[in-house]
Formats: structure tokens, C-alpha cells, sequence
């Protein structure tokens, strides 16, 4: 279980949907990548997470994009399920992690209210094959592309959590100088158009600064501001 007991200025901690507390909390949890994978606050706690956050000048949990959504909702963090490298496709490409992809750890997130997606940087940067929007009956070979793995996501988590609400964040700036705005576009498109399909709501991140490819601390603020914007009111109504 997914614990930040020794943080003092909020509780993260897991949700306990049978406790008798009037009201109930809510309770988030995140299916992500390196931009939310920080050693020591992930769960499973063998996740692989990005090394070089120190490097990048994020240094301390309360700096990462969760920590500070949970600080500006008063929700709690359920889990953290982020890897390092990984895919939402199952395809395996070289250095990266096509046997933990977000379709493959999906089934592992507690039991949270909302659930934060956070996603597709790999298949970005990898150039996955986007793949035909299919919504049913996937094969595996289908699964190793972009659209059919996203929309199998979606419909295994509706199916998991079925009292959750689902969120995209989506990082428009995807990949900047690192693949053509044409690839990068078509995913961001595809996102959309798959998200739709399953009436869930994306969050598109705008220009979130970044060191060495990933948000820095003035870029996880960034990312937690726009987060707590587009989800509070909704959730909270």
C-alpha cells in the first residue's frame, strides 16, 4: 500500500472505502510514466523510476505534480502506479518496458475515486504504431499499437473501477525536438479521438517546463495548477 505517512504537510495515504468517516474522502491514484515515477513514492515500490530528478532540481516529494494536486484538493493518494520508460501499448522496443505498459499494471491501483492517466510520452518518442480506433475484440498484435491499447485501457479500467472517474492529462508539448510535430500531433490527435469514444475527460497540459525532457519544478507546478483547475470543481460537484 502506497504510503506517505512521513509527510507531515498532508496525509497521502490509502483509502479505506469501509471506514464509517462521514464524509468519505476522495481518493486518487495515478497510472503513469518517468514524469510521475519518483524513487521511494511508487507502488508497486520495484517500479523502475527516473533517475535524474535530482539532476533536474526535484529534489523532494512535495514537488512532484501529485503531491501538490493532493495538497490543493484535500483529496488523498491511493497509489502511485508509475514505471519509469513504460508504454500504454504493449509493444516492446529496445531500452523500454513493453512488459510493464499501463495496459499490463492497470489492474493495480487500490481503490480510487478518480484516476489520473498520465501517459504516451514513450510511444511517442518510440513512434509506436498509432494503429486503427478499435473498440473491441483486440488482439494481442493490436495491442502493440497506440489506439487499440488505449481504448483496451479505457474499457478495462471502467470495468475495474467502475466508480472511478477517468482523466488524461495529456502534455502537449510531447516529445518537443525529439520526434516531428506531425508525429507528435497525430498522438495527441488519437488521444482525443479514443478518449471521446469513452467519454473521458483530457487535460491538456500547456507549455510545462522541462529539464532534460521532463518537468522540472517549476514544470510540476505547472502541471499540478492546470490539474487542480479542470478536476476539482468537477469531481467535487
Amino acid at each position: 500500500m502506497f504510503l506517505l505517512a512521513t509527510l507531515s504537510a498532508i496525509a497521502l495515504a490509502s483509502c479505506n472505502k469501509d471506514s464509517e468517516q462521514i464524509p468519505q474522502e476522495i481518493c486518487f491514484s495515478v497510472l503513469g510514466d518517468s514524469y510521475s515515477a519518483m524513487e521511494g513514492y511508487v507502488d508497486p515500490e520495484d517500479n523502475d523510476c527516473w533517475g535524474n530528478y535530482p539532476v533536474i532540481g526535484v529534489t523532494d516529494p512535495t514537488q512532484m505534480w501529485w503531491y501538490q494536486v493532493a495538497e490543493g484538493t484535500g483529496w488523498i493518494m491511493d497509489k502511485n502506479n508509475s514505471f519509469s520508460g513504460s508504454l500504454v501499448c504493449n509493444m516492446d522496443v529496445e531500452h523500454y518496458y513493453g512488459a510493464h505498459s499501463f495496459i499490463r499494471r492497470m489492474d493495480d491501483l487500490g481503490t480510487p475515486d478518480v484516476i489520473f492517466v498520465f501517459g504516451a510520452t514513450n510511444d511517442v518518442f518510440n513512434k509506436v504504431p498509432l494503429g486503427e480506433c478499435i473498440y473491441s475484440d483486440w488482439t494481442d498484435e493490436q495491442l502493440c499499437t497506440f489506439r487499440p491499447g488505449l481504448a483496451y485501457l479505457y474499457d478495462n479500467l471502467g470495468k475495474l473501477y467502475p466508480q472511478a472517474k477517468l482523466f488524461f492529462l495529456v502534455d502537449l508539448d510531447l516529445c518537443s525536438g525529439g520526434v516531428a510535430v506531425e508525429i507528435r500531433d497525430e498522438f495527441i490527435d488519437a488521444i482525443h479521438e479514443v478518449s471521446d469514444h469513452y467519454h473521458v475527460k483530457c487535460i491538456d497540459l500547456e507549455k510545462i517546463h522541462k529539464k532534460r525532457w521532463h518537468p522540472d519544478p517549476y514544470g510540476q507546478k505547472q502541471i499540478a495548477k492546470q490539474v487542480i483547475k479542470a478536476v476539482k470543481p468537477s469531481v467535487n460537484a
